[in-house]
Order: C-alpha cells, then structure tokens, then sequence
C-alpha cells in the first residue's frame, strides 16, 4: 500500500494534471468526444479515453482527474498481475511473496518512452499483463480432459482481452501476437518432433492468435498512423540500401550529447534508470539458460512456460532493431518496458529456485535475510526514477491549473493573424488540452524559441508576435535542463526589456507581447 501511495502521490498532492507531452493531447481529445467534436472510434487508441469518459460520468470527476485514476487503475492492476503470472510460472508460496515485491520495483516505466501519465503504450502495456496471465491458465488450466483444440473460458477471456488491447495500443496488441504467434510455432514443432515437454500437452493458441491478428490488422489498416509508421520504416531500409542511412537512435544519441553539456552522461542515466532493469533482465537470462541446459526437466510446466514467453519477448527483438537503425522515435524504448513486464516475473522465478541452493550453504534465515535486504535496496532505487525528476535530469510534469487557464486566455485574447511561441516547443499540445485537438490546426501553434534566443527573439518571429512562457518553463530549463538552453538571465531579461511586454499574467503563466522594436533592440542599443 505504502508503494501504489508514491505511485498515487500526484494524486494525493493535488496535482491538477500530469504529463506535459503526449498526456495534453490525450486531454484534449477526450475533450473533444466529451464534446462531440470527434467521434470515439475515431481514435487510433480510445481505450484510455473510453475509460476516462466513464470514470467522468461516473463520478462527475474533471475529465483530468479521471484521466489520472485511470493511470493508477493500469498500476494497481499490473501490480496484482505479475506475482499471478510468476505463480503460473511455479506455483510456490515464496514466488508470490518475492514477484509482488518484485512488480513493486515498476520496472516497466523508464520514464523515457513508458510513463505514469496518461500515455496509451504505458497503459496498454501495463496492461496486456491480463493477457500474459490469461494465456498462461489457458495453456494448462482451461478446462482439464477436453480437447486441446477447443476453445474454453480462458480462451475466450484471452480473445476478448487482446481485442481490447489493439484498443488501448496496437503496438502493444502486436507484441502479444508475437507472443501467442510463438506458442503457436513451439506447440506445432513440439508435437510434430514428439518433444519430451510439457508443450505437447498444451491446449493450442491458433484460434486467439488468428482472432488477434485479424483485429489488429483490421483496425489499424484503415489508420493513417499506421501507414505512416510502416512509411518510416520503408524510407529507413531504402536509406540503408543507398548508402544513405538515417542515425541510428538518433534520438538517444543527441540526449546523450545534451547530458554531457550539463556534467552528466549515458552511464550515469543508465545506472539511475535501467541498473535494477539489468538486474532482473541477468535474472531472468540465468534460468533461461538453465532451461536450454535442460536443468529445469523436473519442473515440466515451468519449463515449458518460461520457453513461451522467452521466445515471445525474442520475437519483439526485430522492432527494436528496425525501431533503433530506423531512429524511429523512442519506440525501442516502449519495446524494453514490456520486456521488463516479462523480466521482472521471470526473473523472481530465478529467485525464488535460487532460495534452497543459497540456503544449503548460507543457512535458511541468513538466505531470507539477503533476499528482504536486496528487495529494500532495489525499492527506493527503482522508484527513485519512476517519475520525471531533477534526480534524471528530467522536470517535474505537473501541469498546474494557472498554466491551463493562461493558455486558455491567450489563445483566446491574442491577435489570430500573429503568432504564438513558446520556450523548447510550440504550445500546440496546450492548445490540445485546453480545446481539443480538432479547434485549431497543430502547425498554428508550432513556433518555438531558438537556443539562447530567449533574450533576443531575433529569430523566433519576422515581426510582432506573442511569447508564452509558464513556470515549468523556467523550473525546467533552469533546474532539471541546467541553462543548457535557455539561461535563467535570459528569462529574468524578459520583464526588463522594452517592447516586450505582459498582457496575461496569473502567476504560473505569463503571455509577453513582443513589440518589433524588441526584436532590433541589440542595434538600437549600438547605434544610439
């Protein structure tokens, strides 16, 4: 309880919203069918929206308190889930006790592509771990003595689930394809080659997977974000084939680059981040290789199980190549969240079989003793990076209501025919938020400031315009960014300069209008 509470601690603090990226257009579109201006299976994802728009009616809550419960929910349910899944995986007393502290650590969020914000993959991802869970009782629990090619309770729960999960994120439906594609493949190569496993007992995943595929299929055809994905990859592998490829994680390669310009690096984010990650992916790579060396013959159905979901987390290795050569995004990343759903079970599995071979030579208490030790060590460890933070170099994600509000008074009260900019990134995700995705073309609202312009403006607008700047601005790129970009002079020079001046300010938000004098200012000053 005292984990989901720092899980929950947005929520108990009273933030008004969170997640300042992807989270405000998630806002927004909920606005919007809330609204009437977009129809919900519009949607590419409406799983989270669908359920923030119940929660809303349900309890009359704001569309962005619900859209934050909804978060918790995904948490909550993974953290009941993976100690299930373990125990499918072995079903002893230890494995609940050691996979429930284990699913606590949050592996899954690396706060760099999965999130505790309203994000569809981190929610879809939390997730699809119904969905392990459900295909591991439809394997050995669905209806015992009849036939292995009929469809059972489980299955159907299992068809219905992963149906649901192309809602809440295709590209998290389709790592549970691969997943049941390769059951799929291992039960038919088990009983054509008369293997001495489990598997040739197993009831058969060819229905769910074909269900599976047609939706997934069926559903993101007729999108254009999925045509535009798979154009990105086609451009990527020509790219390669002319001799001209694009940077491979080029992404992660420029915020390494920013990282060592404020005193930091790749290792160290790597240690804060992914360390405790390592951790359970070597854990669980030990009883895989254990399984290949056939130590695990004597425990058949763990056997068997760990081999399906190790070839399914295998199978999504493909994408976060293409993902990585392609610098498609960061998706290599929401890739590695649901590989960590995989690792943290499997690899408190490892733990719980290690417990008699450390107990043998250590004693039973000295051995339960270094295990509590490790899990409490690794807890404020992993946690430490769950959310955004200074601590990774990242700002606080709180989006206040002033920062809202204001935005919502500029954008209404600005003059339309000029044009509005913010610091880092256009303010077009505010404009999303406040209202909705279909009230105003994205590109309107793309303008940003140049690095170390803020004190000019010589290239942010050709003539008047506006500047938006909120106090997460400035706690941003003072605090967590370290004035890579924009000093804390620079935006002290603001309220100090002449023709630059305030037209809304309500203590988080402040809209500066920029006067076309201010923009030649540094000449006025030389020449006269």
């Amino acid at each position: 309880m005292s984990v989901f509470s720092i899980v929950a601690l947005p929520v108990i603090r009273g933030y008004y919203f969170i997640g300042t990226g992807d989270s405000l257009t998630h806002l927004g579109w909920v606005r919007d069918v809330v609204d009437g201006e977009t129809v919900i299976d519009e949607l590419l994802y409406p799983g989270i929206h669908s359920f923030a728009i119940l929660l809303s009616d349900v309890t009359g809550y704001s569309p962005e308190r619900s859209l934050m419960l909804v978060v918790l929910s995904f948490v909550a349910l993974a953290f009941v889930l993976v100690p299930l899944i373990a125990f499918e995986l072995l079903p002893r007393e230890d494995t609940i006790v050691i996979a429930a502290f284990s699913g606590f650590l949050l592996l899954p969020i690396n706060t760099i592509s999965t999130h505790l914000a309203p994000h569809t993959f981190s929610q879809a991802m939390l997730f699809s771990s119904l969905g392990i869970y459900l295909f591991l009782l439809y394997l050995t629990r669905a209806d015992p003595g009849k036939s292995r090619l009929r469809v059972s309770s489980f299955g159907a729960l299992l068809v219905v689930v992963g149906v649901a999960t192309v809602l809440y994120h295709p590209m998290q439906a389709l790592n549970l394809f691969v997943l049941l594609f390769a059951a799929s493949v291992l039960q038919v190569l088990a009983r054509w080659r008369d293997w001495d496993s489990a598997i040739r007992d197993h009831k058969t995943m060819y229905v769910q997977t074909g269900v599976l595929g047609i939706a997934f299929l069926a559903w993101t055809s007729r999108r254009d974000a999925f045509w535009i994905t798979l154009d990105a990859v086609v451009r990527a592998a020509e790219g390669y084939l002319s001799g001209a490829p694009p940077t491979a994680a080029g992404s992660t390669v420029a915020q390494g680059a920013s990282l060592q310009a404020i005193g930091a690096g790749l290792p160290e984010i790597f240690a804060k981040v992914f360390l405790v990650s390592f951790v359970y992916v070597g854990l669980m790579g030990i009883l895989v290789l254990a399984v290949i060396l056939h130590r695990l013959d004597d425990l058949p159905e763990t056997d068997a199980k760990v081999r399906y979901l190790t070839l399914g987390a295998v199978g999504t290795l493909p994408f976060v190549v293409v993902f990585i050569l392609g610098d498609i995004g960061e998706l290599h990343f929401r890739l590695l969240g649901y590989l960590m759903l995989i690792a943290t079970a499997v690899g408190s599995v490892t733990i719980v079989l290690g417990l008699p071979r450390l107990a043998s030579s250590v004693g039973t208490r000295t051995t339960h003793v270094a295990v509590a030790l490790l899990l409490l060590l690794l807890l404020p460890t992993a946690l430490a990076a769950a959310f955004p933070s200074p601590y990774i170099y990242q700002p606080n994600q709180h989006v206040t209501q002033t920062e809202l509000d204001g935005y919502g008074q500029a954008f209404e009260l600005h003059d339309e025919a000029l044009e509005v900019a913010a610091v880092r990134q256009g303010p077009w995700r505010y404009n999303d938020a406040v209202f909705g995705t279909d009230e105003t073309p994205r590109d309107a609202y793309d303008r940003s400031v140049p690095t170390r312009e803020l004190d000019t403006l010589n290239s942010t607008f050709a003539a008047e315009g506006y500047l938006a700047v909120t106090e997460h601005d400035r706690e941003r790129e003072i605090r967590a960014y370290k004035e890579l970009r924009y000093s804390q002079a620079e935006f002290d020079s603001l309220d100090a300069r002449p023709g630059v001046n305030q037209v809304v300010s309500n203590g988080g938000f402040t809209l500066y209008f920029v006067e076309e004098r201010a923009l030649n200012f540094e000449d006025v000053d030389e020449t006269g």
